[in-house]
């Protein structure tokens, strides 16, 4: 039998059983739309009460990956903050998780050689769209530049950057094996006139080492675009940067960290090339942590001194 002729059959046959006729109870099929898309405010799959947002909803939508089960917990200790310390972890949010980051505390003190005291706000806001891949947006935010002997003051917004950082290799719970991963992101000329710098890229290799002991030894090296003649400080051209961070968990919640950077292209609010310094994080809650530092010039150049302090929130 050809086909054409088996239609009228097979529509008959489909229409008697949704109408239940002649079809057992037991094997009655409810008919289901496939055109019905499901709505962003539904909940997401399996939802853990106080944890299904509407990000979390979006991610899981437009990167579809089957049945996932629960949705992990909002942890702000799996994988930690980026902002706490100089380098960033090779480590990603789980997918659907996300971070803001905003650290309003960030200030540099002026230099005997000319360089201006400044102040910011930076911050980073990061969402994991696979289990290895997240995108981020971050700035410096608003930022204030103190006068020098022959410039005035002047304040505006910093440059935004789009972000994507990927986990390569490596598990947190694995020791000696370094975890290894990859940051890629574009500085835009989206900032106000005098921290315009146009369009810059940077690439990052992150790298991680956990220790017996609670120690953490984590360090990044890239390569920075910083901009031309306009940026307000001594950053030099695109080159190599380096950052480090050397942490010993005290307590479950408690943290401390020595940390360093060679070459301010990766740490733009201090304008120094050799730093070092000290700091802590405090882990409040499950979806809370704050921490501080505080960070001296090596090589006597640009800024002495400076620190930061700011918080990170999970949702």
């Amino acid at each position: 039998m050809r086909f054409r002729h088996f239609r009228p059959a097979l529509f008959l046959s489909a229409a008697l059983a949704v109408a239940g006729i002649g079809v057992p109870a037991s094997e009655f099929i409810q008919p289901v739309s496939l055109l019905k898309a499901p709505d962003f405010d539904d909940p997401g799959p399996a939802a853990t009460p106080g944890d299904d947002n509407l990000v979390y909803r979006l991610v899981q939508r437009f990167v579809p990956e089957g049945d996932r089960g629960r949705p992990p917990p909002c942890d702000i200790a799996t994988p930690g903050p980026d902002t706490a310390n100089f380098p960033n972890s090779p480590l990603t949010l789980p997918k659907g998780r996300s971070y803001i980051e905003c650290d309003p505390g960030t200030f540099s003190l002026a230099g005997a050689n000319g360089t201006p005291a400044t102040w910011s706000w930076p911050f980073l806001i990061r969402t994991g769209v696979t289990d290895a891949c997240e995108l981020r947006l971050f700035s410096q935010g608003p930022t204030v530049v103190g006068p020098t002997a022959s410039t005035p003051a002047f304040d505006g917004f910093a440059p935004l950057a789009f972000d994507v950082k990927i986990h390569v290799w490596g598990e947190a719970d694995q020791l000696w094996i370094p975890i290894i991963g990859v940051e890629a992101f574009v500085l835009t000329g989206i900032a106000s006139r005098p921290f315009n710098v146009g369009t810059e890229p940077g690439i990052v290799l992150l790298v991680e080492h956990r220790m017996p002991g609670d120690w953490l030894l984590e360090w990044n090296v890239g390569c920075f675009g910083t901009g031309g003649n306009g940026i307000p400080d001594i950053l030099s051209l695109p080159d190599m940067g380096v950052q480090w961070a050397l942490q010993k968990q005290l307590t479950e919640r408690v943290a401390v960290f020595y940390q360093g950077f060679y070459n301010a292209a990766g740490i733009p609010y201090f304008p120094s090339d050799l730093v070092s310094g000290l700091g802590a994080q405090w882990t409040v809650t499950q979806r809370l942590a704050v921490y501080a530092s505080y960070n001296w010039s090596l090589d006597r150049d640009g800024s002495p001194s400076g620190g930061s302090s700011g918080f990170a929130y999970a949702y």
